[in-house]
C-alpha cells in the first residue's frame, strides 16, 4: 500500500472518529439560538482548539504513555477499543453523541464541549495516537489534518444549508455512525489482544 493510500485510508478513520454528524446537528440547534456570524467565530474557534489538542497527542501522546506511564500500545487498543465500543453503542441507542447547555456566550462552547470531547474526544485521541505508532508522525499528523478540514467545511456549509433541523435524518445518521464506531472499537480490541497475546509469547519463548 503507498503511502498516499495510508494517509487517506487514515484520515477516513479519523473522520469516523471525529464524525461530523454531531457537529453539523450542533450547527443546526445553534441556529435556534445565535446569529450567523457567532456561529461562524465558534466553529472556527472550535475546530483550531481541537485541531491543536489532537495534534499534541499525535505528537507527544505516544511518548507520554510509553516513556511515562509504561503503557503498551496494545494495552491502548483494548481501552481505546472499550471506550469507542461504549459511545458507538450510545449513539445507536440514542441518536445523539452531546447534551448541549444553553449559554449567553457562544463561544463560551468552543472548548467545551465542542473542541473537546466533540472534537476532541476520546475516539479521536486513541486514533491519533495509535496512528503514530503505526505509521508515524507525518501519517498521522496528515490524517488529522484532512479529517478536521473536512469537519470544519461541512459545519460551514450545515451553517447556511440547514435552516432548520431534520432531527429524524441526523438521528438514523449518528445511529450509523455508531455502529461503525463500535466495529472499529471491536477491531481495535481484537489487535490489542492479538498484540500483548504475541508479546508474552515472544518473551515466554
Amino acid at each position: 500500500m503507498s503511502e498516499l493510500s495510508i494517509i487517506l485510508s487514515s484520515a477516513l478513520l479519523m473522520l469516523i472518529m471525529i464524525d461530523p454528524s454531531d457537529k453539523i446537528l450542533l450547527v443546526a440547534l445553534l441556529r435556534e439560538d445565535f446569529e450567523i456570524e457567532d456561529i461562524k467565530a465558534l466553529i472556527i474557534r472550535a475546530n483550531l482548539i481541537g485541531f491543536i489538542l489532537l495534534l499534541s497527542f499525535a505528537v507527544a501522546g505516544q511518548i507520554i504513555l510509553q516513556e511515562i506511564f509504561h503503557v503498551d500500545i496494545n494495552a491502548l487498543k483494548v481501552a481505546g477499543g472499550f471506550v469507542l465500543f461504549k459511545i458507538g453503542l450510545e449513539a445507536l441507542e440514542s441518536g445523539g453523541m452531546f447534551t448541549l447547555k444553553r449559554e449567553k456566550d457562544i463561544l463560551a462552547l468552543a472548548a467545551v464541549p465542542v473542541a473537546m470531547p466533540l472534537i476532541a474526544g476520546p475516539a479521536a485521541i486513541t486514533a491519533v495516537i495509535t496512528l503514530t505508532a503505526e505509521y508515524g508522525y507525518k501519517v498521522s499528523l496528515s490524517a488529522t489534518a484532512i479529517a478536521m478540514v473536512i469537519v470544519a467545511l461541512s459545519m460551514f456549509i450545515a451553517l447556511y444549508v440547514m435552516k432548520s433541523v431534520n432531527k429524524t435524518f441526523l438521528g438514523v445518521t449518528i445511529r450509523i455512525m455508531g455502529l461503525f464506531i463500535m466495529a472499529i472499537g471491536a477491531q481495535m480490541m481484537v489487535e490489542g489482544v492479538i498484540g500483548i497475546s504475541e508479546r508474552l509469547l515472544n518473551v515466554s519463548g
